[in-house]
């Protein structure tokens, strides 16, 4: 299973971001009014709901949450040098955006708080990455920090996006972010023994594709870029560590 999701993530993941790269170019005019009928505006949404289905449909045998009895550390226990080099770059680019942001915002009240969630969420990634490596046990409360600072990331992003009229400009990095809280989520579950594979693999995949996708659209936002790039290394580190036998649940 591992083998055909690679090797439908990395196409699906590149042609949906060249596909996102011709809209900004040719699919907004000059008021960044989206263009009627723009191809690749038109074509991305397809393939989004495309690559959706087909993780769903690779990952149908993976084992159910009933049937994994394995924690953390047996569901992940493939984590290895290359996957530790991506989780800690992917922390680094968070702790890096969360410095952006920060900068961004000003000294206000509520950039100290999602820079210092950001901060935390970073740490905590840091900390599983190197205790997975280690094979040691790891402390689900610390899973649930990117979780608390994916859903604050996310209603303030909503509520920011709200007043936005042009969907297409908006939708990929509420979906990226959406897909991220999700996956962090059922990442988290794993840690308290009630993760469910066959949920949490096409989300993660759907959340790497979709935090390119977005990545590409915030050029000029080194705060977005970063965090939106950091999150997709994450991502990426724990879907190489990941190791679900397709026929028993892991023991």
């Amino acid at each position: 299973m591992k083998k055909k999701l690679w090797l439908a993530l990395i196409p699906l993941t590149v042609l949906a971001v060249a596909l996102r790269i011709a809209q900004i170019l040719t699919g907004f005019d000059s008021d960044a009014l989206a263009v009627p009928g723009n191809v690749p505006g038109c074509l991305l949404p397809v393939l989004l709901l495309a690559a959706a289905a087909l993780f769903a449909v690779l990952c149908r045998h993976l084992p159910a949450q009933r049937d994994v009895t394995g924690g953390l550390g047996d569901c992940f226990s493939a984590m290895d040098g290359f996957g530790a080099a991506l989780g800690i770059a992917g922390a680094f680019l968070t702790a890096a955006g969360a410095a952006f942001q920060y900068l961004s915002m000003g000294n206000s009240v509520l950039s100290l708080i999602l820079s210092a969630f950001a901060l935390l969420s970073a740490a905590a990634v840091l900390y599983a990455v190197f205790a997975l490596f280690r094979a040691q046990e790891v402390v689900g409360l610390a899973l649930l920090a990117p979780v608390c600072y994916l859903v604050l990331r996310l209603i303030l992003l909503y509520r920011a996006d709200a007043a936005e009229p042009v969907l297409a400009i908006t939708y990929p990095e509420l979906l990226a972010f959406s897909a991220l809280t999700l996956s962090a989520l059922e990442r988290a579950a794993f840690a308290f023994r009630n993760g469910a594979p066959r949920i949490y693999i096409p989300v993660s995949a759907m959340a790497i594709l979709l935090s390119f996708v977005a990545a590409v659209s915030t050029p000029y936002d080194l705060s977005k870029a970063f965090l939106l790039l950091g999150s997709a290394l994450v991502e990426l580190c724990f879907l190489t560590a990941a190791r679900f036998d397709e026929e028993r649940a892991p023991q």
